[in-house]
C-alpha cells in the first residue's frame, strides 16, 4: 500500500490507520518535497514529475509493484497520476476525500446557479479562484507550489489527467459528509455550506461513474460523521473497507 499525503500535510496524516494496515500488507508513506524533513524541491510538482519522484523512491528502496494506491485530497490528483502514467503497477485506487479531479469549471458555476448565486458573483468567484495573479516564489516549492499546480489543472478541466489511462482496477472512495469550515471563515459572498452539500452530492454522482469505467468495479464509502480526514475521523470503517479491498484482490 502506497499512502500519498494531502497539500501540506506529513506522513503522520496516516498513522490512525497505517499501523494496522502494516500487520496484513506491506506500506510506504513518504512526505513530498517540503514537506516534513523532505528537502524542498527546484521544480514545480506537476502530476508527472511527483509520479516520477515516488516510481524512483520506489525502484531505489526495492518496493517492487504491484501497489494499491491510497491519497487524500492533493495526493488523491498525484495518485490518479501516478496510476495513469504506470498503469502496469497498479491492482487498486483508493481516494480519501480528493481533490475532485473529475470536475469542469461548468460543474462549479451549475452549483453556484443552483444556490442562487448571481452570475456576475460566480464571475468574480472563478475568477478570484482560478484566474487571480500570483508570483512565483521558488523558495516555496512545497505546498504553495503544489496549490499552483491544482489550479492549473482546475483550469483546464483536469484535461491532463483526464487523457491519462485509467487501470482496470478495483476502485473505492472515502467521502467525508461533515461541513467543517467555522462561521467565522466562510465566504461571505454565497452560502458555503448549501454549496458543499450540493457539490458533495453532485460530486459522488460522477465518482459513481468513474468508478464504473473500471470492470473491476469498486465502493464508495460516505462517512456523514467525517469531514475531511475520513482516515482520520473514522479510522476504524477505514482500515475495515481497506481490508476488504486486500482480500478481494487475493480471490
Amino acid at each position: 500500500m502506497i499512502f500519498e499525503n494531502g497539500m501540506g500535510v506529513g506522513l503522520d496524516n496516516w498513522d490512525t490507520v497505517i499501523g494496522k494496515l502494516s500487520e496484513i500488507a506491506p506500506v510506504f508513506a513518504y512526505d513530498r518535497a517540503g514537506i516534513g524533513k523532505s528537502d524542498k524541491g527546484d521544480e514545480m510538482p506537476t502530476v508527472k514529475r511527483v509520479a516520477k519522484t515516488l516510481k524512483t523512491l520506489l525502484i531505489n528502496l526495492k518496493i517492487a509493484p504491484p501497489y494499491i494506491l491510497i491519497g487524500h485530497s492533493m495526493g488523491g490528483v498525484y495518485t490518479r497520476g501516478f496510476a495513469g502514467l504506470y498503469p502496469d503497477d497498479v491492482v487498486g485506487l483508493v481516494f480519501v476525500d480528493p481533490a475532485d479531479f473529475t470536475e469542469t469549471k461548468q460543474d462549479w458555476n451549475s452549483i453556484f446557479r443552483k444556490i442562487g448565486v448571481p452570475e456576475k458573483k460566480i464571475n468574480e468567484i472563478l475568477y478570484n479562484r482560478l484566474y487571480q495573479p500570483s508570483q512565483v516564489d521558488s523558495l516555496n516549492f512545497a505546498p504553495w507550489s503544489e496549490g499552483q499546480v491544482l489550479g492549473e489543472l482546475r483550469r483546464t478541466d483536469f484535461t491532463y489527467l483526464r487523457n491519462l489511462p485509467l487501470p482496470n482496477v478495483p476502485v473505492y472512495f472515502f467521502i467525508g459528509g461533515k461541513f467543517e469550515v467555522p462561521i467565522e471563515r466562510r465566504s461571505k459572498d454565497f452560502d458555503q455550506e448549501s454549496f458543499f452539500l450540493e457539490r458533495t452530492n453532485i460530486s459522488i454522482e460522477r465518482w459513481k461513474k468513474f468508478i464504473y469505467s473500471s470492470s473491476k468495479g469498486g465502493t464508495l464509502i460516505y462517512l456523514s460523521n467525517s469531514g475531511h480526514f475520513p482516515h482520520r475521523d473514522d479510522p476504524i470503517s477505514s482500515i475495515g473497507n481497506l481490508k476488504i479491498l486486500l482480500e478481494g484482490l487475493k480471490k
